[in-house]
């Protein structure tokens, strides 16, 4: 009986309509990406990632400067308790959340591995294919050994913390689900492997 429990096998492909998957991924990406878009500010108020010479325009202000937004939009701001909210920043860094946890939410249907380290290595590769390649090649920031150590430490660490609340809102409101559209993995740290429910009208082998 132990055997039989603790029996490891692969996880199984989303067998539900794409339409289906996709419309849901949308909205359980728009309200993990609100979520841990909050998580990402958090982690950035407890450890900077720019020093105060890089800090008057982050990568969202300066990236739609770099693409002839004007300055005085991108750093448009509301006041609150006395307070400048800058909210423009504030879209575009929602909008990235939404959009990255979306698509996290949509792949882990087709190909469970993604979410191997309880969604770690999906913020290693975020913070590789932005921080390291994209962002720097498009000179929106310097190359890796132009930046400091603190910047670099508290990105990679930030998008850590923030692909594993994605795994982890996400998997709340997949396990809540109703219908059963979508499927968490359950790949965990990568070494667990549980098929989903049998009882689940998609996902039935």
């Amino acid at each position: 009986m132990a055997a039989e429990i603790t029996q490891k096998v692969e996880p199984v492909r989303n067998r539900a309509p794409f339409s289906l998957i996709f419309w849901k991924s949308v909205w359980y990406g728009l309200i993990t990406g609100i979520v841990t878009g909050w998580v990402k500010l958090g982690w950035e108020q407890l450890f900077p990632p720019r020093t105060l010479a890089r800090g008057v325009s982050n990568e969202p202000q300066f990236l739609l400067q770099q693409l002839g937004v004007p300055h005085d939009i991108t750093t448009a701001f509301v006041y609150y308790s006395d307070n400048q909210i800058q909210w423009v920043a504030l879209c575009i860094h929602f909008s990235f959340s939404i959009f990255f946890s979306f698509l996290f939410i949509l792949l882990i249907q087709y190909w469970p591995k993604i979410a191997v380290f309880e969604g770690a290595a999906y913020g290693i590769a975020s913070w590789i294919a932005f921080h390291l390649v994209i962002l720097p090649a498009i000179g929106n920031v310097p190359p890796m050994w132009g930046q400091p150590l603190t910047e670099l430490g508290s990105e990679f660490f930030g998008h850590i913390a923030w692909a594993w609340a994605i795994s982890a809102v996400s998997w709340y409101l997949i396990a809540k689900q109703r219908k059963k559209t979508l499927l968490h993995p359950h790949v965990g740290w990568g070494f667990e492997k549980v098929m989903p429910s049998p009882n689940d009208e998609y996902h039935r082998v």
